[in-house]
């Protein structure tokens, strides 16, 4: 028997581009964009008529949008700063951004913003400055680089630029793109697959994977939709940038490690579920529809889909479900919750998956990950503990990790 150890995800660096916008500043902001909008599509510029169309997009907000009880602030590029916001003759005023790269509107009265190539050079600028701060004090190139993104694409990408850049001539970029809200799976699927494919002699041998999330949502609001899927989605997304790294375990025991040990893979596309969820590039952003089917989707199969894999690896989900830490991607304020009423798990189970989404929203692909690094360094969960990670995404898809930290 072979005796090849899996890999282990290690070093969680997440990275800040803009300070958190507070989820109540947020909510009004954004409702007073829609509400221009509005008056611009329907040639509304009476004060008063304008007064009332702001009432009654903020009528819309109240009974829709996620509050800021459920989340407390979001990382949004592309949004007004406080320092940029002021009421002149009752009405709100926002300045315009000095950087130029952040400039959605071309001005006050441009309600569509900038067509989808502007945006992805923006996005481009954007992730390009991330990168090279979250790689600035790295000397030591990873083997392997994986991109995971579904909110910008570019070629070369700012990934590609920055290793050509360091001179990184060995490091080989692979691209993980628009798989949404479950993209950190099968990048660490594709990273366990390079380091097993090197020990087993198919290439060099390698030891470190690097994967780098940049999700850059703020880039793709749409402020001429005044849909109840246009609030929702709104108001739930956020930006958000991490990095770590996937490693063999003669790394990580030789830099003295801690991280999460992977243990099983399992994705499935769920049946009759297609048109639920989807995400796809229009003229100015790229444009997402939400069912409010989804929770209900998710719930049906996901008792099935845990039991299927932790039983992969000898586990009885009933029996020894109690042992166990969860890393559910919070795709809306109840996923977490609806998933824990069916799996009949403990709050502590799932606390982390929360705390994450109320400090930070949904971060698309970059959630997750910053849910692992939450269980990496939270004391309480020992070493030995297995960890049952699941995303959501469009398809519907489903899919699931089992770590053990280390």
């Amino acid at each position: 028997m072979s005796t090849y150890n899996n890999p282990v995800l290690v070093n969680f660096t997440p990275a800040q581009v803009a300070k958190p916008v507070a989820q109540g500043l947020a909510l009004k902001v954004s409702a007073y964009g829609l509400a221009r909008g509005y008056c611009k599509q329907y040639g509304i510029d009476n004060k008063e008529a304008r007064s009332d169309v702001l009432a009654e997009i903020q009528r819309r907000f109240d009974k829709y949008a996620v509050s800021a009880g459920q989340i407390r602030q979001r990382q949004l590029v592309f949004f007004p700063r406080l320092r940029d916001i002021r009421i002149a003759d009752g009405e709100l005023v926002l300045a315009e951004p000095k950087q130029e790269h952040l400039r959605m509107f071309a001005s006050a009265e441009d309600t569509k913003g900038s067509d989808l190539k502007a945006r992805h050079a923006s996005y481009g600028k954007v992730v390009g400055d991330c990168l090279a701060d979250m790689y600035q004090n790295v000397e030591t190139a990873p083997d392997d680089l994986i991109h995971v993104t579904c909110s910008g694409y570019l070629a070369p990408s700012p990934v590609e630029r920055m290793v050509a850049q360091k001179e990184w001539f060995d490091t080989t970029v692979t691209h993980s793109y628009h798989m949404g809200c479950y993209g950190a799976f099968p990048a660490i699927k594709m990273a366990h697959g390079f380091l097993s494919s090197s020990h087993s002699g198919v290439t060099p041998l390698k030891e470190r994977v690097d994967i780098v999330h940049t999700e850059l949502l703020s880039g793709h609001h749409n402020i001429e939709d005044f849909g109840i899927e246009n609030i929702i989605t709104m108001t739930l997304f956020a930006d958000g940038f991490i990095k770590y790294s996937v490693c063999s375990d003669a790394y990580v025991r030789e830099h003295g490690l801690h991280g999460l040990r992977i243990l099983a893979f399992k994705e499935h596309l769920l049946p009759d579920s297609a048109d639920d969820m989807t995400w796809v590039p229009a003229a100015h952003q790229f444009q997402m529809t939400l069912s409010v089917m989804v929770p209900v989707v998710i719930k049906r199969h996901v008792y099935a889909f845990v039991v299927g894999l932790v039983g992969a690896i000898g586990i009885d989900f009933e029996r020894q479900k109690d042992a166990l830490m969860f890393a559910i991607h919070p795709g809306g304020p109840k996923i977490v919750e609806h998933i824990q009423d069916e799996l009949g798990l403990r709050d502590e189970q799932v606390a982390i998956s929360k705390s994450v989404f109320l400090d930070n929203g949904n971060m698309s692909s970059a959630t997750v990950p910053h849910i692992m690094k939450g269980i990496v360094e939270e004391k309480s969960v020992l070493p030995g503990t297995r960890v049952v990670c699941l995303g959501f995404g469009p398809g519907l898809t489903v899919t699931g990790l089992v770590l053990e930290k280390i």
